[in-house]
């Protein structure tokens, strides 16, 4: 019977450590630092750092609200296609957002600014944010018009 609490025991403990394991690494990355690791993202995460809405991680804006199923769904799903993208250098030289991340963008942007905009068509729903305020955070690339990018040492 000893040994069976004693097992028991180390098995509890396992499941805490890998629990706090696996909840850290959530929230790690989600930090804007580890979004700004990737080499395909070092110049959209400078710009970002230079906005009005650096306060803000990359998350907060990129991250469908919702359930903790929700968001781990989604960000398994398209932090494995970045992973991919990343480690075969397969991303394009302009990265473009997808419709589904121009969708949570919108209604991040929604979220956060309602008082703003509710008085107006955008906010009943099915407004576009990102039509007009595209570069608002990211900043336009030089092949769009905008300051050059210059790495940071």
């Amino acid at each position: 019977m000893k040994f069976f609490w004693a097992s028991a025991g180390i098995w509890v403990l396992c499941g805490v450590v890998i629990g706090l394991f696996a909840v850290e690494t959530y929230h790690l990355a989600g930090a804007s630092m580890f979004c700004g690791a990737c080499h395909s993202m070092k110049h959209v995460t400078d710009r970002w750092s230079m906005s009005r809405h650096k306060q803000f991680a990359c998350v907060e804006c990129h991250m469908p609200t919702g359930s903790i199923f929700t968001k781990l769904a989604y960000k398994a799903a398209r932090g494995t296609e970045d992973l991919v993208d990343e480690a075969l250098r397969d991303y394009p030289a302009t990265l473009a957002i997808s419709g589904k991340g121009k969708e949570i963008v919108n209604g991040n942007c929604l979220r956060c600014h309602y008082s703003t905009v509710e008085n107006i068509p955008l906010a009943r729903g099915g407004g576009n944010c990102v039509k007009c305020h595209h570069y608002l955070v990211h900043g336009k690339g030089p092949d769009k018009g905008g300051i050059p990018y210059v790495e940071k040492k």
